[in-house]
């Protein structure tokens, strides 16, 4: 017996091209991820999740035909899911709530951070995550969705790019600053590194 083979993103775009109602598979493949982003990138609220999910998957659909592919589909639809919320922030004139993560973010935050040696003690220390999450939610904005996407999204340096239409080299810049400023912050705070 055969276990079937998942289509690629090309395969669902192609199909729904030619079958609209084909779009439910990217939909499928797609809503938690993108639900899980919009959560990391601040918004707290269910209804407004899904308000922001809706427009998402609305622009996706709409734009489908634009769709470039040569680049890949994951970093086009975070690109899309990027901007929607941004906006949604902006048109309701509020910030991002404070980040909140699951445990199973947090790990993956932290093995994903722990791969950069000036981290790699500070990973394992498991109050210091908690201090460290709290701070990752008051850095500068641009720092902050660079290090979600970099750590918590693990997406490459290209992808990143992509996603929020910069250099690869203002990608590497912005992820080394962040991490610079979130230490900074942390000897603010007195917790050192080993």
């Amino acid at each position: 017996m055969h276990s079937k083979i998942p289509k690629t993103d090309q395969e669902l775009v192609s199909d729904t091209l030619l079958n609209k109602h084909a779009f439910s598979a990217i939909v499928k493949k797609y809503e938690d991820p993108m639900r899980r982003y919009i959560k990391r990138l601040g918004c707290k609220d269910e209804n407004e999740e899904d308000d922001i999910l809706q427009e998402i998957f609305i622009k996706v659909f709409i734009n489908l035909n634009d769709y470039d592919p040569n680049l890949q589909f994951s970093s086009w639809i975070y690109r899309i899911a990027h901007n929607e919320t941004i906006s949604f922030f902006r048109k309701k004139n509020i910030r991002p709530s404070v980040l909140t993560l699951s445990a199973e973010d947090t790990d993956v935050f932290f093995s994903q951070l722990a791969d950069d040696k000036d981290f790699v003690e500070l990973a394992n220390q498991r109050d210091d995550k908690r201090v460290i999450l709290e701070l990752l939610s008051v850095l500068d904005q641009k720092y902050r969705e660079i290090l979600i996407l970099r750590f918590l999204e693990e997406k490459s340096y290209t992808e990143i790019s992509d996603i929020l239409k910069i250099p690869e080299g203002t990608v590497g810049t912005l992820v080394n600053r962040g991490k610079k400023k979130l230490k900074e912050i942390l000897e603010k705070k007195g917790i050192k590194q080993l």
